[in-house]
């Protein structure tokens, strides 16, 4: 970092990043990705909105958390985190929908301004890493979007921000108890030889790719990102949740589970490795922290037809259990012992994730009566070829396929959501018919 980029130090406090930070910013933010690292939330405001009091209540959550006014760079090898005395001073901006730029034919002013927040990077070296954009619709009904770089927080963080926000916006002249401050946040302990071996044997040789090859660097456009939306209707919610108890397992392994056996099919190949973000949280403290607390566990198991769901289940509930026991070995440190750079998207550990949340942002919430409506917005750049995305609300589940558009067209990923579906419903209804009767064939491969 400059001393042009860097604000007077004599008012910030520099830490060590941790190892999740750490590969955010050592990670190339190529200009083909735009935008990968913002996590935005859009909220739909009805009523008479006090708007100043909302600005307070904002700057008032990063004077709570440290992390929100934080900037990153790279010291020589060491990341660091860089805790500034004061919010940005762009922390908070206002506009008005008569204000803005047309959107495409199709598009509102409103929805193309999601676009452009979604795909303008945030600035590691200068900040604001957090960032709010109020926009008056009309009198009584306003959008607030929230764009949050990803080293900063992670989805358990947006639970977080949204309770304290209520809280300063009901009552402005409340003191909340002290939050945990990720920096504070002890290292992790050291990694034995034993758990780098444990990742080390897993993942060599590694999996075969069964999905196409998609370099960057070839193609700019190859990861743009496509997205179809799903949700389980309440009685497959209820089904999957009585299988998952029958089974001694959680939704997330029966889910898991499913997701293998329509990779089989999909692709015809049977020996797969994604990675799954999981928290890194171990202590009670820390719970209520915002921060990164992710890294990416990979997760590999090998489909037999034959096996019985229950027998899959099984099999990925222990192989599960096994790599979120060793979650602490940093990404990083298991890359480097399999020879890979974390920054080249081409290699099998990046093909295929899977994310699990077990709750979201309630729609219908209050803020002091206004209500506020989480509104969807959809990623501009996805991270690797095919994602799988589930969110848990209320009485059922939410899906998203996510997937890059240079390796899943949008027919075949509409074909995924459709198979999911349809194994799932199956798996439930029957937890002991095969794999191969569940699937019915070995569908037709993404290569063809």
């Amino acid at each position: 970092m400059t001393e042009q980029q860097s604000p007077a130090l004599s008012t910030a406090r520099v830490f060590a990043a941790n190892a999740s930070q750490r590969r955010l910013v050592i990670h190339p933010r190529r200009p083909a990705a735009d935008g990968m690292f913002n996590v935005l939330t859009r909220l739909r405001l009805t009523g008479p909105l006090d708007t100043d009091r909302l600005e307070r209540a904002l700057r008032r959550l990063a004077d709570r958390h440290a992390v929100l006014r934080s900037t990153f760079a790279l010291h020589g090898d060491q990341a660091v985190q860089i805790v500034h005395a004061e919010p940005h001073p762009d922390l908070f901006r206002m506009t008005d929908r008569h204000s803005l730029p047309a959107g495409t034919a199709g598009e509102s002013p409103v929805d193309a301004l999601a676009v452009r927040l979604q795909n303008t990077p945030l600035s590691l070296d200068h900040g604001p890493v957090f960032q709010c954009t109020l926009v008056r619709v009309t009198e009584d009904e306003h959008e607030l979007f929230l764009v949050v770089d990803h080293i900063v927080i992670d989805e358990r963080s947006v639970g977080i921000l949204m309770k304290d926000v209520r809280a300063y916006y009901a009552d402005p002249g409340v003191e909340l108890d002290p939050a945990p401050q990720l920096h504070e946040v002890p290292p992790r302990d050291e990694v034995s030889a034993e758990d780098l071996d444990y990742w080390t044997g897993r993942l060599t040789p590694l999996s075969p790719r069964p999905l196409p090859d998609v370099s960057l660097q070839q193609d700019p456009d190859a990861f743009t990102a496509g997205v179809v939306h799903f949700a389980l209707p309440a009685d497959a919610t209820a089904a999957l949740d009585r299988t998952a108890a029958a089974h001694r397992a959680t939704p997330f392994a029966v889910m898991l589970a499913v997701y293998y056996a329509v990779l089989w099919d999909w692709t015809g190949t049977a020996d797969t490795t994604m990675f799954v973000p999981t928290d890194t949280r171990s202590e009670e403290e820390h719970f209520d922290a915002v921060g990164f607390f992710q890294t990416a566990t990979f997760m590999r198991y090998e489909v037999r037809p034959e096996e019985s769901f229950a027998t899959l289940l099984d099999g990925v509930k222990r192989m599960a259990a096994a790599a979120h026991a060793r979650r602490h070995v940093p990404m990083l440190q298991i890359l480097d012992a399999l020879g890979l750079d974390y920054g080249d998207l081409r290699h099998p550990v990046y093909q295929t994730g899977f994310t699990y949340a077990a709750g979201d942002i309630d729609n219908g919430w209050q803020l002091d009566g206004i209500r506020v409506e989480n509104v969807l917005s959809y990623p501009v750049v996805a991270q690797i070829e095919l994602l799988f995305e589930v969110m848990r609300s209320h009485d059922r589940y939410r899906c998203e396929v996510v997937h890059a558009l240079g390796a899943v067209g949008p027919q075949a990923a509409e074909e995924f959501a459709r198979r999911y579906q349809s194994v799932l419903a199956a798996a439930t209804e029957d937890p002991a018919r095969t794999v191969s009767a569940l699937t019915g064939r070995v569908g037709e491969t993404l290569a063809s």
